[in-house]
């Protein structure tokens, strides 16, 4: 039988599968900050913690809470827990409700807003991680600084938020 830590290597790649411990993310040893105005963020698993494979932030999000129309250079994954959330995502416009999952490929311009009159909670993965430790940085800012923040993060404003 064929050793799986040598998996990479039949394939043709020159390193074998990076191994990285489990991660167990208690909410009740989470920091939560504001990102922008009405976003509570926490991040609930650093990319370093994964060897930079992905990474998981919480969003609690009051109504009317919205971002400009931006891009990453990750996947970016929502899964709505709770509420229902409007999304832009390369100018297709929709609602989504608890359970839904909306997958953003690297590059969409995407954005979302909570139009709704009460609270939403979402779970965002990014894929690679790294994009996380921008969040902390865009605590107080205003849209014109955001920009000059996320480019090099590899992100970038391309508009301005969703019409209430």
């Amino acid at each position: 039988m064929n050793d799986p830590r040598k998996f990479g290597t039949e394939f043709g790649t020159d390193h074998a599968l990076e191994q990285s411990a489990p991660i167990v993310s208690h909410h009740d040893t989470i920091e939560w900050f504001e990102a922008i105005p009405g976003e509570q963020l926490c991040i609930r698993v650093h990319g370093t913690q994964a060897n930079g494979r992905y990474a998981i932030m919480e969003n609690i999000e009051t109504p009317g809470t919205a971002t400009p129309v931006h891009f990453h250079a990750e996947d970016e994954t929502f899964h709505i827990l709770e509420g229902t959330v409007t999304f832009s995502i390369n100018g297709d416009v929709f609602d989504a409700s608890v359970g839904t999952i909306a997958v953003i490929p690297a590059g969409a311009h995407h954005a979302w807003r909570n139009r709704s009159n009460a609270p939403i909670r979402m779970l965002t993965f990014f894929s690679p991680g790294g994009v996380e430790e921008l969040y902390p940085k865009l605590v107080g800012l205003s849209l014109d600084e955001l920009s000059t923040v996320v480019e090099p993060f590899g992100s970038g404003i391309v508009g301005p938020p969703i019409d209430e």
